[in-house]
């Protein structure tokens, strides 16, 4: 299976209908025939705001073989977002094009490079899609995704996760130490075939890919700082004594982070998803241990430091994971990482040491407080998150990066 040409999207969750389905099917694989169409209807976990989650159950026959899919719909009203005043529609349309581009464009670049490390390509290619993507990349299978842009409407057909197992645990909830290892594991396989997809090419992301998003622009500074310096002073409010602490805060402004970083040519930089949280990720759990995991909502899709990624992941931990367990994660990262790469891919990250990641972490952290606190305004901080937050500002000014 694969991410499909076709353009037809529903206008509303009334419009997923078994039609619209066996279109789909047609359009995926034309020697599947669907003989039951399921429409299970609205499910609840991982609903997003602009968003609804319906469940559907197909059965079907592919060369005499009966063959069960389960899905979920997503479907998107750009029409609604108006969430923030310095996003816009096409904003959000680009989010969505972001994340189409993942599914059609990158999952299968990578696929092909995960190919060479098997007997051979072929094995991929008859195995097909549900396989190679669901085993060998942390990303959920994608049967269909589409936008259409004149009813600011979009669709994303998708394996049913929890029917495999796969769930949230939603914020405010927190990740223990596996979760965590199995979290930067899934990041490091992803930034791992993205650099390896850049040195094979000889080209730039960027010039590959060029609907990776970059939200963090000087047309947006402004919208950025005011949302900061409201979630800095609810922030400090908090915390009357440590004025020193606070103004140091004051001094980060994202955007300079984030162009810091960019364009500084000793950066490495790989292919990101930039909003990994714990409402973005899905575990496998057996005997309430953390087994599986995959990276879900890839609409922030960017081209940063692997380590933008790492410390986004941290700054919703606590502090136990953050100080007691930091360096155990960021090593088992580190050699996934290398993992990934291979033994005998000649690449500028052989070269990237345990201690210089390390160093990005401790540096990058100032672009997940700013996060961290321009995103207060809508998710209010609890008590152990504010006590939680202190203690990395101090940790952060003890390292001298703010």
């Amino acid at each position: 299976m694969s991410v499909s040409n076709i353009t037809v999207v529903p206008g509303s969750v009334d419009d997923i209908t078994e039609p619209w389905v066996l279109q789909i099917f047609n359009n995926i694989d034309p020697d599947v025939t669907i003989t039951q169409v399921d429409i299970r209807g609205p499910i609840g976990e991982g609903l997003g705001v602009f968003s609804d989650l319906v469940a559907l159950v197909t059965t079907g026959n592919k060369n005499g073989k009966e063959e069960r899919y389960s899905m979920v719909v997503k479907l998107t009203s750009f029409g609604l977002m108006e969430m923030a005043e310095y996003l816009s529609v096409e904003d959000y349309i680009m989010f969505d094009t972001g994340e189409v581009m993942f599914y059609s464009v990158a999952v299968p670049d990578f696929l092909s490079l995960l190919a060479e490390n098997m007997e051979s390509e072929v094995k991929i290619k008859s195995e097909g899609f549900d396989k190679s993507c669901s085993d060998a990349l942390p990303v959920p299978k994608c049967y269909f995704a589409a936008s259409d842009q004149t009813s600011n409407m979009s669709a994303r057909v998708l394996e049913n996760l929890k029917t495999r197992g796969f769930s949230i645990k939603p914020y405010p909830q927190t990740l223990d130490v596996a979760e965590m290892k199995l979290t930067v594991g899934a990041l490091a396989r992803i930034h791992g075939l993205s650099h390896r997809l850049e040195l094979q090419s000889g080209t730039r992301l960027p010039d590959m890919y060029d609907w990776l998003v970059e939200m963090y622009t000087t047309k947006k500074q402004q919208g950025y700082s005011k949302y900061y310096k409201e979630g800095l002073e609810t922030f400090a409010a908090a915390f009357p004594g440590k004025e020193g602490l606070m103004e140091c805060l004051r001094k980060l402004d994202g955007v300079d982070i984030v162009r810091e970083a960019a364009e500084n040519p000793a950066r490495l930089k790989v292919l990101c998803h930039a909003d990994c949280w714990n409402n973005n990720i899905m575990f496998k759990y057996e005997d309430d241990k953390a087994v599986d995991v995959k990276l879900v909502d890839w609409g922030m899709v960017s081209y940063r430091p692997p380590t933008f990624d790492l410390v986004f992941l941290f700054i919703y931990q606590t502090w136990d994971i953050f100080h007691n367990h930091r360096g155990a994660i960021l090593e088992h990262y580190y050699q996934e990482l290398h993992k990934t790469l291979g033994e005998n891919t000649a690449t500028s990250l052989q070269g990237y040491t345990l201690q210089e990641l390390e160093a990005d972490f401790r540096a990058d952290m100032r672009f997940a407080m700013y996060q961290r606190l321009r995103l207060a305004y809508g998710m209010a901080l609890l008590p152990s998150q504010l006590t939680h937050l202190l203690k990395i500002v101090q940790q952060l000014k003890e390292w001298g990066v703010i």
